[in-house]
């Protein structure tokens, strides 16, 4: 999810409201955009379908960069598909499932963005944390990527969940959480308590603010991937962009060294911070990240 991009003319082609967003579907002659309540959740180049166009999706895939092996992925919102559709073209033994809570959104998936079941690409409509609780499988990634405009449910985010999150993963596995926000300033706080709490439950935690490292874009609203990992040993960057060059197909940001220049190794603030907990949850359950 990021903010809407200039793009100049487009043209409407859905818009409707349901239980949780105003969703609307635009195109250009290019590219086929979904919005909830504004604000862009996924782009989609109409002469490639299954490219990752933004930023975001292509850091979010550095999980495949820690477990290369991966054979069951979860992706807890499917948006318009995005992810779930790259990953299915370049690893077609890979068993994906999608959890959306909200069925306009599969249907939108399916109709406006080549959204397609099969045995290994598999959809489930109702709440992610709920679905996790009560599978009996096992994950080797786990993708977050739940919005509702640009807030995440605040359930989906507490070390609880993680704990659940952690329990349904295979040995290192991995947890990728994109989440909007800055790791400087005001509007820092909420993201920097999330990852605080990932610390609390996964012995490896990697940051990447996609805007870069710099210290004066890290005061900025963006989206900040996360990568959580059961694997006692941490992967060094050079490592991490060896595997990533010779994975390709287009997962990954480019040039490869962007993953170098976005990986925030500085100190972050935690002691102004709480750990999130299930007691500790906001009056409209939501919180901004």
């Amino acid at each position: 999810m990021l903010a809407p991009l200039g793009r100049g003319w487009a043209k409407t082609l859905y818009e409707k409201d349901t239980g949780y967003h105003r969703i609307r579907v635009e195109e250009t002659r290019e590219r086929r955009y979904l919005y909830f309540d504004g604000t862009l959740q996924s782009s989609m180049d109409r002469r490639d379908p299954s490219s990752l166009e933004l930023l975001y999706s292509r850091f979010a895939s550095l999980g495949l960069v820690l477990r290369p092996d991966a054979a069951k992925a979860l992706l807890i919102g499917l948006g318009g598909g995005s992810m779930a559709k790259k990953y299915h073209k370049e690893f077609p033994e890979m068993e994906i499932d999608s959890i959306e809570i909200d069925p306009d959104v599969v249907e939108i998936a399916r109709q406006y963005f080549h959204y397609r079941v099969d045995p290994n690409q598999r959809v489930h409509s109702g709440d992610g944390r709920e679905f996790l609780a009560c599978t009996g499988e096992r994950f080797d990634l786990i993708l977050l990527d739940a919005y509702y405009a640009d807030n995440m449910p605040f359930h989906l985010v507490t070390r609880e969940f993680f704990t659940i999150a952690r329990d349904r993963m295979t040995p290192e596995g991995v947890m990728v959480l994109n989440l909007i926000g800055s790791l400087r300033g005001p509007d820092s706080t909420t993201i920097r308590a999330a990852i605080k709490t990932l610390g609390q439950v996964f012995p490896q935690v990697y940051t990447f603010p996609t805007f870069g490292n710099r210290g004066y874009v890290l005061s900025e609203i963006q989206n900040v991937v996360v990568l959580a990992s059961k694997a006692r040993e941490r992967m060094s960057m050079k490592e991490m962009e060896r595997r990533a060059a010779g994975l390709g197909r287009d997962l990954f940001p480019d040039p490869i060294s962007k993953i170098r220049k976005s990986y925030y190794t500085g100190p972050l603030e935690q002691d102004d911070v709480e750990l999130l907990t299930d007691d500790a949850t906001p009056v409209d359950d939501l919180v901004r990240l």
